[in-house]
């Protein structure tokens, strides 16, 4: 809160008609302009402006990036955005657009706090107990990252979860992983109750609706 406050005097001195639009959260902003003699316009605004406040960019998030088919993204509030192209299935034509899904900064976060939420520490408890741990994580997770390009990073911390969990069975019940895998897969009708996640595509086209897909649970989301 204090953040925003400070710095509401650098959104009211923006000018978005000569240095591009500005999206800011807090200390973190990304600016967005039609021209690299934009951007370094903007870029030595923006230094000029912080400056006056006392602050300065941090030099190693700051930089211009190209946003072009094949080139490099950049990260923002836990995403990566990208230029890419559809495939352009069903005869549809393919469309270049930007494309966003969880950063690789995002992806370690996750695989940090399911590996401390399977840690050996916590083997005395129940497996149904560290399921439900692990979904109140994994749920809060996908609500946040669901909007974007998210199906296979979602599958990959999906199955990360799945191997922890099933590690942390075999090691509860000093038995080796295939035995944690089968007692995961085979012997428990729901997996224990471990959700399974499901990430959504949005349509690369602009001002049209998101699809609509359910959920492991058959929950619908956009």
């Amino acid at each position: 809160m204090l953040c925003n406050i400070y710095l509401h005097r650098l959104d009211r001195a923006w000018d978005m008609g000569e240095h591009g639009v500005l999206v800011r959260y807090c200390d973190d902003l990304v600016v967005m302009c039609a021209t690299r003699q934009q951007a370094e316009a903007a870029l030595e605004r923006l230094t000029g402006l912080l400056s006056g406040l006392g602050l300065e960019p941090k030099a190693a998030k700051t930089r211009i990036v190209y946003l072009a088919e094949g080139g490099e993204g950049f990260d923002f509030l836990g995403f990566h955005h990208r230029m890419v192209r559809s495939r352009g299935l069903g005869g549809k034509k393919p469309v270049l657009f930007l494309a966003r899904w969880p950063s690789d900064k995002a992806m370690q976060h996750a695989r940090d706090r399911i590996r401390d939420l399977t840690v050996r520490s916590r083997l005395l408890l129940w497996p149904e107990l560290i399921a439900e741990d692990l979904n109140r994580f994994l749920r809060g997770w996908a609500a946040y990252f669901r909007f974007g390009n998210s199906a296979d990073r979602f599958g990959k911390i999906s199955e990360y979860a799945r191997m922890r969990m099933a590690l942390f069975i075999a090691k509860r019940a000093r038995r080796t992983r295939k035995f944690g895998w089968a007692v995961l897969a085979c012997r428990s009708p729901d997996q224990l109750g471990l959700i399974t996640l499901s990430g959504i595509v949005v349509a690369p086209y602009p001002f049209k609706d998101w699809r609509v897909k359910p959920n492991a649970a058959g929950e619908r989301r956009r």
